[in-house]
């Protein structure tokens, strides 16, 4: 009789040094989803819908392809051709026009000081890290924390810096009043299991808990993520200041934050019921 092997598991551990390729590649695929929902919520906006019909209509009248009874069931597929042609361009223009600011916004994100040496960077503050998210020892997602007196330096950079231009850009250890989650990456095929609401919850307790000088925590998010929007709603953060606009119809790219307190309070209601 054949025996079952043990259950899958999950956990949450460290970076290794020797995961930097298929980390950057997982914060390289992040930014790649905003691609894609923006694309989709472009396609099926009612101004881009009342667009294609408006020109696929105009296509068929100039070649005379509206359908013909007299030719039977096929004589109602000679429009097909004249209404679908018109979406090919409409597609690649929406793709042309939201792919720029995105793969910008990749590229600076992969250039900022947090990536430049991971370990001794999330080193600095207890309440910092890089975390891997593993199911039956596979990489399903990662969370990005930063406690750091840096927390708050956005600047990309474009070379990596030498130990002694790091000594002056960085500001030694210590935890900041504002923390940032500056990465969270979900498996598609996990977010069933809403993966991105553990994680939110667990750099919210790593945050909190591990440096009482943190006082709020920040995260960029986008409805082009939903997925981490919800979990960062469902998880008491609010929107705050609107960093940029992206795509054709100008979706918000915002911090939304938690402060202290409100995550206190949560959690003594969570503990009394």
């Amino acid at each position: 009789m054949a025996t079952q092997g043990p259950p899958p598991s999950a956990r949450i551990r460290l970076y290794k040094p020797a995961e930097e390729k298929p980390v950057r590649f997982m914060i390289g695929l992040a930014h790649m989803e905003y691609l894609a929902h923006a694309n989709n919520r472009a396609y099926f906006h009612p101004v881009t819908l009342f667009v294609w019909i408006a020109v696929s209509c105009g296509f068929a009248h100039y070649l005379n392809a509206w359908p013909d009874p007299s030719h039977g069931f096929w004589g109602y597929l000679q429009i097909l051709p004249a209404f679908f042609a018109p979406a090919v361009p409409i597609m690649f223009f929406i793709d042309w026009k939201n792919r720029p600011a995105i793969e910008a916004l990749a590229e600076s994100t992969l250039r900022r000081i947090d990536l430049l040496d991971i370990v001794p960077y999330y080193a600095r503050s207890p309440a910092s890290g890089l975390w891997i998210f593993e199911y039956s020892g596979k990489p399903i997602g990662l969370l990005a924390l930063d406690a750091s007196t840096d927390a708050l330096n956005d600047t990309p950079y474009t070379t990596k810096l030498s130990p002694a231009q790091q000594k002056q850009v960085l500001h030694g250890t210590g935890s900041s009043a504002v923390a940032t989650i500056r990465h969270i990456f979900g498996e598609e095929a996990y977010r069933g299991a809403a993966i991105e609401d553990d994680m939110v919850q667990f750099a919210v307790r790593s945050a909190f808990e591990a440096a009482r000088e943190v006082q709020t925590i920040r995260v960029l998010a986008s409805p082009l993520r939903p997925w981490v929007l919800e979990a960062l709603k469902k998880n008491g953060f609010v929107e705050g200041e609107i960093v940029q606009k992206i795509g054709v119809y100008r979706q918000p790219l915002s911090w939304w934050t938690l402060g202290r307190s409100k995550y206190e309070e949560t959690k003594v209601v969570a503990e009394s019921s």
